[in-house]
């Protein structure tokens, strides 16, 4: 994706896209972070063995990338390989339809997505036959990794290789319930060929998508508007991950993109700092549920595992955003001016202004936030902590004395609950 110059169109290749978000979305996994990516590569080569045309694949490529979209929570993705069904499994599907619907061009995907999970006999009548088989076949996909993951992790790697029909043969049994008889025999003939195993593996699987999305790239041209709701949708995902950080990055991209006005910035840099706040926090994804949701206070090995997701978060957004400073600002907003912020350590000068000001909205945001281990804060309390900071000469003193003298206009907007793109249950 390139961002043009004067900062109001974004070119995308749609399948290096998705490719992107499936990486910060495979963060969730912890220990396993290829699950989508894997799932997407067999979705592919068992649509060659289907007979489908070239388009065909590349969609069911996309769509099975991004199909654990509504999958924030470790908790939720720990079910998804442990169990073959699952009574709550249907939640994150929806979850799923919903934030593709939310960027057009990965809206195509919704319905496969939608019903990943839901067994082949009971699939809507009503429903397109193709569509039934993309959805169903990431179903298939997505249990074949599973099955696929639980050998690797008690067999050297080459097994597989010996071990090729003996490991899809474990879902035998839901042949015609969960999946259909014709995907699965497909399956049989993919599964035999040693590279559908090889390519599986970390240090081949990215080479293989690549090389297959290049054969059928399709480049939009989005509009600023459409940037930010990339922004967005990602930021739900991520917010998604606990209760206690609903709407976080949305209300520090609002706060960042207010703060920003008031220094005199220009509306281009506003909008694209806020795309910044909006995805600042993505490599949180990668922290386990409960260190996010812990009432007390963290561990040294806790706080050490938190402390790496702004380099998580710069790694993903330099994939979709280069030749912009956005992954630079998210990255950063952990910094402090005296030097003592992470994970670069940068002090003084070093710390650009965008930078500062996104600390300060972040930090102002997080106070007003109810946590595990506190209520909200008022505005007056939140205040006089930061002051406290900016004396220690860790926050910029003209930013906020600015953020001071608007803190009961920022403050509305850091406690606004809702967004624009996401009903409340979700």
């Amino acid at each position: 994706m390139t961002l043009s110059q004067d900062f109001e169109q974004l070119e995308m290749d749609v399948g290096r896209a998705a490719h992107t978000v499936t990486t910060a979305l495979d963060y969730v996994g912890v220990d396993d972070r290829s699950h989508g990516r894997r799932v997407g590569l067999i979705c592919h080569r068992i649509a060659h063995h289907l007979g489908w045309d070239r388009d065909k694949r590349h969609f069911i490529l996309l769509a099975g990338m991004l199909h654990d979209c509504g999958v924030s929570s470790t908790a939720t993705h720990q079910k998804l390989l442990d169990e073959i069904e699952w009574s709550g499994a249907d939640e994150h599907c929806v979850r799923g339809e919903f934030f593709l619907s939310s960027f057009e061009p990965f809206e195509p995907y919704c319905q496969a997505v939608r019903y990943h999970h839901t067994r082949w006999e009971n699939l809507p009548e009503d429903m397109p036959l193709d569509v039934k088989e993309l959805a169903n076949l990431i179903f298939l996909a997505d249990r074949l990794d599973v099955e696929y993951c639980v050998f690797s992790l008690t067999h050297p790697p080459y097994k597989v290789l010996q071990r090729k029909s003996e490991i899809l043969g474990r879902l035998d049994p839901f042949v015609g319930s969960l999946f259909s008889p014709t995907l699965f025999q497909a399956a049989r003939e993919a599964v035999q060929r040693d590279s559908f195993w090889l390519e599986l593996r970390d240090e081949y699987l990215d080479e293989a998508i690549f090389e297959t999305l290049d054969f059928a790239d399709h480049k939009v041209v989005l509009s600023f508007d459409q940037v930010e709701a990339l922004g967005e949708l990602i930021s739900l995902i991520v917010d998604a991950k606990s209760p206690f950080t609903h709407y976080h990055s949305l209300r520090v991209a609002d706060l960042a993109y207010t703060i920003s006005g008031f220094m005199g910035l220009t509306e281009k840099e506003r909008r694209t700092l806020r795309i910044a706040g909006l995805l600042h926090d993505v490599g949180k994804l990668r922290t386990p549920d409960e260190i996010l949701e812990k009432p007390n206070a963290l561990t040294d090995d806790e706080v050490s595992q938190m402390r790496s997701h702004p380099l998580d978060s710069k790694r993903v957004l330099k994939a979709i955003f280069p030749h912009t400073p956005i992954a630079k600002w998210a990255s950063e907003h952990h910094e402090k001016l005296d030097g003592s912020g992470y994970p670069f350590g940068w002090a003084g000068d070093q710390i650009d202004i965008p930078t500062r000001i996104l600390t300060i909205a972040d930090i102002f945001q997080a106070l007003c936030q109810k946590r595990p281990y506190r209520a909200r804060l008022q505005a007056e309390k939140v205040i006089d902590i930061m002051e406290g900071m900016q004396e220690k000469g860790q926050l910029d003193a003209e930013i906020f004395a600015l953020t001071k003298a608007n803190a009961t206009e920022l403050y509305k907007i850091a406690i606004r609950e809702g967004s624009r793109m996401a009903p409340e249950h979700l």
